[in-house]
């Protein structure tokens, strides 16, 4: 597995010094096409699966995966365009520090739906992500101590080194639009209130807030250790 990974980065590197950009996206935009169908066929014949959403290169073991991005056991799926599965096939979904990246009327939204038209009933969907609202309150405050060990951040000097981005912040706006944003990456920041609301008009029966690894079911992927201090937990049921 070792050397057949150092052989196809090897290739990648070697794709890119003799290949012109605009084919190397080609062939990613190509690549990320097939493995997509490739996706799709399989999802539409799944039942009883869990699925976490978003999962980057960190999947959970025995679920379905899903990125946009390509990771080892991980499935290549763009989830802003809906979800692969049938109607009430899937048992639970998770997405950690997802949603954030999609656009909050044509992504978001929609995004929500799809996971209650793919649930079984009683199916429970799990949503972490940056906690906008915490952020807030601690930048009403003044304090950049408890924002740094909320982040966490580094100390460096005057100044605060961002652990996750490796961005140095002169000033606690320049934090705050770092996470609500991130280069353009983010395209929404949450509160519990408004991530409520969303769950309860794509017409989720419940939706509450939780904590770190705190779960109505009892087989729920487990949160990240390392995001814990910083998110947003809300659990919602079909």
């Amino acid at each position: 597995m070792a050397v057949t990974h150092m052989l196809t980065t090897r290739l990648k590197s070697l794709l890119k010094s003799i290949l012109p950009a605009k084919v190397i996206t080609n062939l990613r935009s190509a690549r990320t096409k097939l493995e997509s169908r490739i996706t799709k066929l399989k999802c539409r014949s799944m039942d009883g699966v869990r699925v976490n959403v978003g999962c980057g290169s960190n999947p959970t073991i025995g679920w379905v995966n899903l990125d946009l991005g390509h990771y080892p056991e991980v499935m290549c799926w763009d989830c802003g365009r809906g979800l692969p599965f049938k109607d009430g096939t899937v048992e639970a979904i998770y997405s950690e520090h997802c949603i954030e990246h999609l656009d909050y009327e044509s992504e978001a939204k929609p995004f929500l739906r799809e996971c209650l038209r793919c649930l079984k009933p009683q199916g429970t969907l799990r949503i972490v992500v940056p906690d906008a609202g915490a952020y807030l309150r601690l930048y009403a405050k003044g304090d950049w101590v408890e924002t740094s060990a909320r982040r966490p951040l580094i100390k460096e000097g005057d100044n605060y080194r961002d652990r996750w981005l490796g961005t140095v912040y002169k000033t606690r706006m320049e934090f705050i639009n770092a996470v609500f944003r991130q280069g353009g990456e983010h395209k929404y920041a949450y509160d519990a209130e408004t991530l409520l609301i969303m769950l309860q008009e794509a017409g989720f029966s419940s939706a509450i807030e939780t904590t770190y690894n705190l779960s109505s079911d009892p087989n729920m992927a487990r949160d990240t250790p390392e995001r814990k201090t910083e998110s947003l937990y809300v659990e919602a049921r079909k």
